[in-house]
């Protein structure tokens, strides 16, 4: 298979719905390694995130608080051009695939087309536009313990973290509950579950790691771990692979 042409750091552009107003004002970054990957995005409205003000939202900003942070394992097809993210931590757990179109704009820059369900089932289109503002070579760390779990990547001065710390175990590259019935039966939202998660973008400036956004502005927790502790040789996190970095494609 040929090399994956997303690999590296990715900041949105925009996004726009129903062919509505193009929206510009959230950061996101999103870090690309071969199969793994993670995304912050910062938060679009004040305050905290509680769960009766979650369930209390309208389908628009329950989207965005679902992707405030996630990472997993990714991927794509040129025929067709789709790309698929397995969300392994989420701030709100999903159980299937998340599917998109692509369309290149260049060998840097694509747009992304997806649809969004809403309350009754509606089906609403939108398209992300991307651009890559560094090829890598990726780094990619797993946390991998019974009541820890993470996944972090590192490309260039750019870095994202996503950890959780509540009882979960991992199954065929997919967040599970632990068991299936308390999977059927559970509350993503308990108060437990948004307290125990964190997902923060990082950038190396003037000389140390600096947090850029992520969900302690919403959820109120902040990250328990910063890329320092990556390159700790006694601490929790295993650095994975190092993917390669994106060559220039030829693509239409």
């Amino acid at each position: 298979m040929p090399l994956n042409p997303f690999l590296g750091v990715w900041q949105r552009r925009s996004i726009q719905f129903d062919q509505g107003p193009i929206e510009t004002s959230q950061s996101v970054l999103w870090i690309q390694a071969e199969t793994y990957f993670a995304d912050v995005r910062s938060t679009p409205f004040a305050g905290r995130l509680t769960s009766e003000r979650y369930r209390a939202m309208d389908w628009r900003s329950r989207f965005d608080a679902d992707l405030l942070g996630f990472a997993g394992t990714f991927s794509w097809s040129e025929v067709p051009p789709t790309c698929t993210w397995h969300h392994r931590l989420a701030l709100t757990p999903r159980h299937w695939p998340d599917t998109s179109n692509y369309q290149w704009l260049g060998p840097d820059d694509f747009l992304e087309q997806g649809t969004c369900e809403d309350d009754e089932g509606g089906l609403h289109p939108f398209v992300e536009h991307w651009y890559r503002i560094h090829p890598g070579p990726v780094q990619m760390w797993r946390l991998d313990r019974a009541a820890h779990q993470g996944q972090a990547l590192r490309v260039g001065n750019w870095a994202v973290l996503v950890h959780q710390w509540r009882s979960q175990s991992v199954s065929s590259g997919e967040l599970q509950s632990v068991s299936s019935q308390e999977s059927s039966t559970a509350d993503p939202w308990e108060a437990e579950s948004w307290r125990a998660f964190s997902a923060t973008a990082w950038e190396y400036r003037e000389g140390t790691w600096q947090a850029l956004f992520g969900t302690d502005a919403s959820l109120g927790t902040p990250p328990r771990w910063t890329p320092l502790d990556l390159d700790d040789p006694l601490g929790l996190w295993q650095l994975e692979r190092s993917a390669p970095v994106s060559r220039s494609l030829e693509l239409n």
